[in-house]
């Protein structure tokens, strides 16, 4: 699966669909300029700093999708992403979630946990990838 940028005017629709579930909403104002998509499968996005710091978040995958379809689809998103921060010259990706499966994908990508509660997670872009 190769993730193409996100587009807005195009693919805001399937967050939008894949938010229902939870009643969550998101305008489109509210995501950064830079995001991926796997069409009708994942999203994620790239909040970009004035620093050497950049935010991996927005991470969401159609519901109904196999788990492996879904595994490979967001792992392609983050994949993307890690490389988009890396070539925009970002040296470290920060990343949270509470969930223990991102958590663990995280660490398949070379995350490091970094704190309690949420599970903060941190890429070293300056490594090469495991």
């Amino acid at each position: 699966m190769k993730p193409i940028p996100f587009d807005p005017k195009l693919h805001h629709g399937l967050l939008e669909l894949w938010r229902k579930p939870w009643d969550e909403t998101m305008t489109p104002d509210a995501l950064p300029q830079t995001g991926f998509v796997v069409p009708d499968k994942a999203a994620g996005f790239l909040y970009r700093t004035d620093s050497s710091v950049a935010l991996i978040e927005g991470i969401i995958a159609a519901p109904g999708l196999s788990k492996e379809v879904r595994n490979e689809a967001v792992n392609a998103i983050v994949a993307a992403i890690r490389d988009e921060a890396r070539r925009l010259g970002f040296k470290l990706l920060l990343g949270y979630s509470q969930l223990d499966a991102i958590m663990e994908r995280a660490k398949r990508f070379g995350f490091i946990h970094v704190g309690p509660g949420f599970h903060m997670v941190a890429l070293d872009l300056t490594k090469p990838d495991p």
